[in-house]
């Protein structure tokens, strides 16, 4: 039991391992345990692919994404484009 009180712990958080012990000290406390521990190796495997979904993500790609668009932002109007929207403005 006290090699498994840290993992259930830690997956479900603000148990204590005396809430553990009068939880599973009991008739059919073993398979309370059981599914406990399924659960939380279940919590941890779906934490475990996000995390490795985000790490695929390259800071690369990222950088130049951002630089494209602070380019876009700050892209400037050519003569003709400004005419335009000028004449636009001005003509209501």
């Amino acid at each position: 039991m006290t090699q498994y009180a840290p993992i259930l712990c830690s997956t479900f958080k603000g148990v204590l391992p005396s809430d553990l012990f009068d939880k599973y000290d009991c008739e059919g406390g073993m398979l309370k345990l059981e599914f406990d521990l399924l659960i939380a190796s279940e919590i941890s495997e779906r934490i475990t692919e996000q995390t490795q979904e985000a790490k695929g993500k390259t800071d690369a790609k990222r950088a130049v994404a951002r630089r494209n668009q602070r380019r876009e932002q700050t892209k400037k109007m050519s003569g003709a484009e400004l005419g335009e929207e000028l004449g636009k403005w001005l003509n209501g």
